[in-house]
């Protein structure tokens, strides 16, 4: 049995992240089925902070309106291509994009979440977590700043509603949080998220075809 550990670098509001992720999944499942012996190694799947900070005010504000502002230097027509695009790849890893709703002020609550969830032995409680918040902002337009919606998330993945209540309503590896978000824009400057760090040394940066991930995956099983 062999353990593939994947690190992923993303942040909540990144509809990029949840096709990656959706990819990602596809590939440990083709990996698992397709792959001699697949089904009994493991995969150790990460979720490292990353605040692309769309929102500056200090509250929430409608999406609908800060997308102007937010592709600015784009034109009308690049920015309905953008989105077709978005749409096109979210259809194919199945995600139905919505572009309404609200984003607020930071996702450092979210992150704090996932942190939580990580904290888990059972590893379904954060990958539960992760794909509710994607699931939750980028298909069901709600404001994943909130912390009833926050909270819904973590209940709904298997965590106890008293500790999700408890870590929501203190500050606990805040500071953790933040520094890891400040390292790693600091470290993918230029390139920005998703990133995706298998088993430590092998880096790849924006969504992958799950067959070149299957690929990858392959390669560290077999030494390379």
């Amino acid at each position: 049995m062999a353990v593939i550990e994947v690190q992923v670098i993303s942040d909540i509001v990144c509809a990029w992240c949840y096709i990656a992720k959706r990819n990602l999944d596809r590939a440990v499942q083709l990996y698992q089925k397709t792959y001699p012996g697949g089904r009994s190694d493991t995969f150790v799947i990460t979720w490292a902070p990353y605040y692309l900070n769309y929102n500056t005010a200090p509250h929430s504000v409608d999406k609908l309106d800060l997308a102007p502002i937010r592709l600015a230097h784009m034109t009308p027509a690049q920015r309905d291509a953008l989105g077709q695009r978005m749409q096109r790849a979210g259809s194919a890893a199945g995600i139905q994009f919505k572009w309404g709703g609200k984003i607020g002020p930071g996702t450092r609550q979210a992150h704090r979440l996932i942190r939580l969830a990580a904290a888990h032995k059972d590893a379904s409680v954060q990958d539960a977590v992760v794909e509710g918040l994607f699931d939750a902002y980028h298909a069901r337009e709600r404001d994943v700043s909130e912390r009833d919606v926050l909270r819904d998330i973590g209940v709904a993945a298997g965590i106890d509603g008293a500790e999700t209540d408890t870590w929501l309503d203190s500050d606990a590896d805040a500071d953790v949080v933040d520094a890891e978000a400040a390292m790693n824009k600091e470290m993918l400057k230029g390139s920005g998220v998703p990133e995706f760090v298998v088993q430590g040394t092998h880096r790849l940066n924006g969504v992958q075809d799950p067959a070149d991930l299957l690929e990858l995956f392959i390669r560290v099983r077999e030494g390379g």
